[in-house]
């Protein structure tokens, strides 16, 4: 059942076996994953079923760097089905590599190792519709080996995948399972404000939670899980008092620190010597219909002999907005993008970096904005090649009913292609969240935002590129051509995040070294737990939505066996 909750009246008492805060991903899995068990559940929403401006605006914080870090009203969404409502679909799992501990990537140790979250992919990969857990080429058939003859993979490799869900909007695809589950009860419109604990008794007793209106609102349960997102989970944290009076999960001071998003952009572009017709540079699909992309990747041998972080890149189209490509279907995506009705055709943060808009986090923008009469004329000059590439496009993305494909890739007769990376923002304690002595309509206290890259996230970019560089060229098959004199300065201006919160609240072995333990438990408070990115120790070359749900199944199959333990098997003695 999903309602709203009233706005005017008495304090509103509610009662569960397990009270969810959060919409999003994670919390409608872990809830349904109950659910399907026949545990009741009720999840609490900020949040209502559509999008309300008065509501997203609780989200902003009070200070951020705006050349570092994108609004937050750009990169949350405040209701349900949380962000995936603007996701663009992207499946990637995280690595084995990523839970090593490895001497040049500081305080990167996982208190669980690969194996305990791998077995959960494909229950991962089921919520997320996203095709089979299939992300290597080299394991599909009916794909070429590599990206282009010549090119075999080694200790450098182009054949491990990203998967594309159809995408997944996650109050689109489960609101007949959430409104019609009689274990589920969703309610609309009650912010949390406050986790209570028991003094010394080492759990919580209930949550406080608020209405736009100041309606106040109870919730009892026996067990809470906090999936709030990246920074607003740490934010509930923080404004909640743990049994020894401290900010709840801040008993060691990591709580708001090591935060995470992910190094990403353009700085260059691969020149292939080989024939253009014969490079791969666009989607493929698997056997059923899903969409999959390749990517440059190293192996994890070769990223530990040469200490480079984790990092994967894949071909790309040239900025939209420099009209200097002289392509015709990207101008005129473009100008569809620019008109009155560009907000039809993508999330806000990314139509505005298509289109020239300089967006922190996101890899595009920051390009030359050329007269939109330039775009025009590339679109009048090329009717043939324009006209094509609407009808295919337009059908697969429009007019298909389920696999709708996630974007587009035009073909260049030069064989030259922009090479976009997206890799390891290495852990740094000083990056970090915070408390502001402002605060939001609601009175809770803002967050202030001090996200940072280090000149070891730059230096890892660059020398990952002179590394595929030198692939290349011994390989005989291509070589980049740097989009400026400097590449490491090209990198910095490249960097920013908000998109991808990871590492506030971060999972640990020990309570001295972390927030949550090895089964996201706050360390020291036995019923509540957060699934979020926030609980992530790296942040891998993977955008965070596949694990947060591999996590979210993880966590809802422990809170079963802790609820409902197995009957044990009564033998009969001689």
């Amino acid at each position: 059942m999903i309602e709203q909750l009233s706005s005017t009246g008495a304090e509103a008492t509610i009662d569960a076996e397990i009270a969810i805060v959060g919409a999003g991903p994670a919390g409608i899995v872990t809830a349904l994953e109950l659910a399907r068990h026949g545990i009741p559940v009720v999840v609490i929403e900020s949040g209502l079923a559509g999008y309300d401006p008065t509501l997203q605006a609780l989200s902003e914080a009070d200070r951020w760097d705006p050349a570092r870090h994108a609004t937050m009203t750009l990169a949350v969404r405040r209701q349900v089905g949380g962000a995936s409502v603007i996701w663009g679909g992207r499946c990637v799992p995280y690595d084995p590599v990523d839970f090593e501990q490895r001497s040049f990537v500081s305080s990167s140790s996982w208190p669980i190792g690969y194996e305990a979250i791998s077995r959960y992919v494909p229950r991962a990969c089921d919520w997320l519709v996203c095709g089979r857990p299939v992300f290597s080429a080299s394991n599909i058939d009916h794909l070429a080996p590599t990206l282009l003859p010549g090119l075999a993979d080694g200790d450098i490799t182009t054949s491990t995948l990203e998967r594309w869900s159809l995408p997944t909007n996650f109050a689109k695809r489960y609101h007949k399972e959430l409104q019609g589950s009689r274990f589920v009860r969703v309610v609309t419109g009650a912010t949390c404000t406050e986790i209570v604990c028991a003094a010394e008794s080492g759990r919580a007793e209930l949550l406080r939670a608020r209405t736009m209106t100041g309606r106040p609102v109870v919730v009892r349960a026996r067990t809470f899980v906090i999936a709030a997102g990246g920074l607003e989970s740490t934010r509930l944290l923080m404004t909640s008092k743990g049994p020894g009076g401290q900010q709840l999960g801040n008993h060691s001071g990591h709580l708001g620190r090591w935060y995470m998003a992910h190094a990403e952009g353009v700085i260059a572009s691969v020149r292939f010597f080989t024939h253009p017709r014969q490079t791969i540079y666009g989607y493929e699909r698997d056997v059923d219909g899903t969409y999959v992309r390749r990517r440059f990747a190293f192996t994890a041998a070769f990223q530990r002999r040469h200490e480079v972080p984790n990092i994967v890149a894949w071909l790309t189209n040239p900025e939209l907005s420099d009209s200097a490509h002289r392509s015709g279907p990207l101008s005129f995506v473009y100008l569809a993008l620019r008109s009155p009705l560009g907000h039809r055709f993508a999330p806000d943060a990314q139509r505005r970096s298509l289109t020239g808009e300089r967006v922190p986090g996101a890899p595009y923008g920051g390009a030359t904005r050329s007269p939109s009469v330039s775009h025009l004329r590339n679109v009048i000059r090329s009717p043939v090649s324009t006209g094509h590439f609407l009808l295919r496009f337009g059908t697969d993305r429009f007019l298909r009913h389920e696999r709708r494909a996630p974007g587009f890739f035009v073909y260049n007769r030069e064989n030259r292609y922009p090479l976009q990376f997206h890799g390891e923002h290495l852990p740094n304690p000083a990056s970090s969240v915070s408390l502001s002595p402002n605060t939001d309509a609601l009175g809770r206290p803002k967050l202030d935002i001090d996200l940072r890259f280090s000149s070891a996230d730059v230096d890892g970019v660059v020398r990952a590129h002179r590394l595929w560089d030198a692939w290349l060229r011994a390989a005989g098959v291509g070589r980049l051509e740097y989009h400026g004199p400097d590449p490491y300065e090209s990198v910095d201006r490249c960097l920013g995040g908000g998109f991808h919160q990871i590492g506030t609240a971060r999972m640990s072995a020990s309570p001295d070294s972390g927030v949550v333990d090895r089964d996201l438990a706050v360390h020291g408070v036995q019923n509540v737990y957060v699934v979020s990115s926030a609980t992530f120790v790296t942040s891998s070359q993977a955008n965070s939505t596949l694990m947060i749900v591999a996590f979210a199944v993880r966590l809802a199959d422990r809170l079963r066996q802790k609820l409902r333990p197995p009957t044990p098997h009564l033998g009969v003695r001689a």
